[in-house]
């Protein structure tokens, strides 16, 4: 799996306020991210923080923008990988549950009602990594109908929706779990389920 691109950036010190803001998110979530803990956490004083960040708003839009590139990245990896369209989705409920796993306060970025009920602007920037990977997953299963191994008359949007619906219920009864279960393992079960209700 290809380093998440938010890592990328020739200004290492950025990578390591990311990185803190995530952690503080999974902890404490959207709205427990605050400028004075970021700036502790990394080891600022908060107005060396401001030279790389503006606000704590431009913090969150510069890690939607990098979550969007990193999963262009995952899905042309798999694309590029994997012939056998039912292993794509395995490989890419993997890639995407393994990524959360490292990051985990990227899923209350995703689903912070902070962000859907207060900012227009960052909301749209969700929209647009969900649909970029449910417009993925519809050419996936598309394909694997056209190859005979899931049923013709699925109607693709509802499937790619259920399966990007498997990513939330794993990462979701993993963290119930304390994230004392493998959550890879959960995933492969619930995908086995999913993949036995619309085989062919």
């Amino acid at each position: 799996m290809k380093r998440p691109a938010f890592f990328q950036t020739p200004e290492s010190r950025k990578g390591d306020i990311i990185t803190a803001a995530l952690r503080i998110i999974d902890q404490r979530g959207v709205k427990g991210l605050t400028v004075s803990q970021l700036a502790q956490e990394v080891g600022f004083v908060e107005s060396a923080l401001y030279r790389h960040f503006k606000s704590k708003r431009d913090l969150i839009s510069f890690i939607l923008d990098n979550i969007l590139q990193d999963a262009w990245n995952y899905l042309a990896e798999v694309e590029e990988k994997t012939e056998d369209s039912l292993e794509a989705l395995r490989q890419l409920i993997y890639l995407f549950l393994n990524f959360l796993e490292q990051f985990p306060g990227i899923f209350k970025i995703i689903y912070s009602d902070e962000i859907y009920l207060g900012d227009r602007e960052l909301q749209d920037k969700i929209d647009r990594v969900i649909s970029e990977i449910i417009s993925f997953l519809k050419k996936v299963i598309q394909k694997a109908i056209t190859q005979k191994k899931l049923k013709s008359g699925l109607d693709i949007t509802v499937a790619a929706m259920h399966f990007l619906g498997l990513i939330y219920t794993a990462f979701s009864y993993w963290t119930l779990k304390k994230r004392r279960v493998p959550l890879k393992r959960i995933s492969s079960e619930l995908l086995d389920q999913y993949l036995e209700g619309v085989r062919a």
